[in-house]
């Protein structure tokens, strides 16, 4: 039995926007997989689908929800392995590229390695975690620009929420190489702060980011940017083919659109 699309687009939009309210991101991954969990893998399969296209189309609410179904360890844990597991066979079946790439676990293009120089303010390291969080409070600005530095997720969560933390401050953790891919994790559950462009532009151009969370963010990339990470020789190949295959299609649109605004000769 073929799979309604409309009736997917409804689906994904009423889903969506039942969970929009609950603000907490773990909270809300759960209402959002309690949901999906009464439909059938192939159901989901479309969903996931509607969603990928809304956010290349640049739907608000598509893009929400497209944060949301690349969390995919999130879902794995209120879904189960076995429900993913069969959605992502109808994605490889139906070619659906896009929800097969976010649904992919690749680890991160480069893993901080011993010859890596130091990660983190060797004073600061020395400290207790729970000191460090403590201090991810403070208003000291140098105090500050040295936990940027931290590699402690727990540690830069709370840095993240410090009213006083600025772009500039944030797109240097989001930048930092090496680091800790899980560092990088919670620059991209932030919902502050992963809604600057810089951020995201950040996240995507460093090679230590999470596969998963360059290609979920890929959709927001301005042409030119996306040309650059295409070339970006430090990146993982999957994010370089797919960067590539957005840049292709966006192009091939233009010029489907550009075709059909032509006056009809004569």
């Amino acid at each position: 039995m073929a799979i309604d699309r409309k009736l997917a687009e409804k689906l994904a939009e009423k889903i969506i926007r039942e969970t929009k309210s609950i603000l907490d991101k773990r909270q809300r991954s759960y209402a959002f997989s309690k949901k999906l969990k009464r439909l059938d893998d192939e159901m989901i399969c479309e969903i996931f689908y509607v969603i990928s296209q809304g956010a290349r189309d640049k739907k608000p609410l598509f893009q929400d929800g497209y944060r949301i179904i690349c969390d995919i360890g999130m879902l794995n844990q209120y879904l189960g392995p076995r429900k993913l597991s069969g959605v992502y066979t109808h994605a490889r079946h139906k070619d659906y590229r896009d929800v097969v790439r976010i649904m992919s676990r690749t680890p991160p293009w480069r893993i901080p390695g011993v010859e890596d120089e130091p990660l983190e303010d060797r004073e600061l390291k020395e400290k207790p975690l729970g000191e460090r969080k403590s201090l991810a409070r403070t208003r000291d600005r140098d105090l500050i620009n040295r936990l940027l530095h931290d590699q402690d997720p727990a540690v830069i969560h709370i840095l993240l929420q410090n009213p006083i933390l600025t772009i500039q401050e944030v797109v240097k953790i989001a930048s930092k190489r090496p680091t800790n891919p899980q560092v990088l994790w919670q620059v991209y559950k932030n919902v502050k702060w992963i809604n600057y462009y810089s951020v995201k532009k950040a996240l995507i151009n460093n090679p230590y980011c999470p596969t998963q969370v360059s290609l979920s963010l890929l959709h927001f990339m301005l042409e030119q940017d996306l040309e650059e990470i295409a070339e970006n020789q430090v990146l993982h190949p999957k994010i370089q083919r797919a960067a590539l295959e957005l840049l292709i299609e966006r192009r091939k649109k233009h010029q489907e659109e550009k075709k059909d605004s032509r006056p009809p000769a004569g």
